[in-house]
């Protein structure tokens, strides 16, 4: 009989590093995340769908600011789907408004 080499582990690929928010509606909470962009200076915009908003994050998790609502108006959400954004220097945050049909688009201070 043969003998049998034991085949090693695989080395992962991906090792968790750390993780932020829950299920609500508070800054730093979500309801339905649905994309997420990192920024040149590491920032993180995560698409809150179901909140209908916008929350941008430090790259460690820490809750910097928040933006929109459900409505139809300049600025307001229905389950946005989407983000992106421009390199610096503009601070463009470029966002799929999914259910209101259109792609708006935002400046972004520091």
């Amino acid at each position: 009989m043969p003998t049998l080499t034991p085949t090693p582990a695989p080395t992962p690929s991906a090792v968790f590093v750390t993780k932020w928010g829950y299920e609500g509606t508070g800054d730093g909470q979500f309801n339905a995340p649905d994309g997420v962009a990192v920024a040149p200076d590491g920032s993180v915009y995560v698409v809150d769908s179901g909140n209908h908003r916008i929350q941008k994050f430090t790259s460690d998790g820490v809750f910097v600011t928040k933006w929109g609502t459900y409505g139809w108006w300049d600025g307001h959400f229905r389950g946005p789907s989407g983000v992106a954004v421009a390199p610096q220097p503009h601070g463009r945050v470029y966002v799929a408004d999914t259910n209101n049909r259109r792609i708006q688009k935002f400046t972004v201070g520091p």
